[in-house]
């Protein structure tokens, strides 16, 4: 299992860890991070201490940086939008994208077949122009 470090900072100060604990994944080492910043956010406020400014760094076993993990973005989370109000660009919403896939999909099918037909077209040309030739090749052979 992947080993993970944890360096705590607060108030300009940071606190490393030198002993790392391994977890499955970044994202259980994240979620680990989440529930300690919670935990010592309770702690600093039953002192009257300001947790807003304290964060969890997530280091791999080469001590290289994977994330930070601000204690505000724990303790005020950003509540999730609706599928239906959200923006996926362009302004449009999701079921506006969804209408929008379905049309480009009906257009590419029509085009689709207009190529076969096209295709098919070319091929009978293509095979009266073999067949003229080939008359032509006989008679002046």
């Amino acid at each position: 299992m992947p080993l993970f470090f944890f360096d705590f900072t607060s108030g300009g100060t940071i606190e490393a860890d030198d002993i790392g604990t391994e977890f499955p994944s970044l994202e259980e080492a994240y979620l680990d991070a989440c529930r300690s910043a919670l935990e010592m956010s309770f702690e600093k406020l039953r002192t009257r201490s300001d947790p807003n400014l304290d964060s969890v760094e997530i280091l791999d076993a080469q001590r290289h940086s994977l994330m930070q993990v601000p204690f505000s973005d724990v303790l005020r989370p950003k509540p999730p939008r609706p599928p239906a109000v959200r923006n996926y660009g362009y302004g449009q919403t999701y079921n506006q994208l969804i209408d929008s896939c379905n049309q480009q999909l009906t257009r590419g099918n029509r085009l689709k077949a207009e190529i076969g037909e096209e295709l098919r077209k070319m091929r009978t040309t293509s095979g009266a122009i073999r067949a003229n030739l080939e008359r032509l090749n006989r008679r002046a052979g």
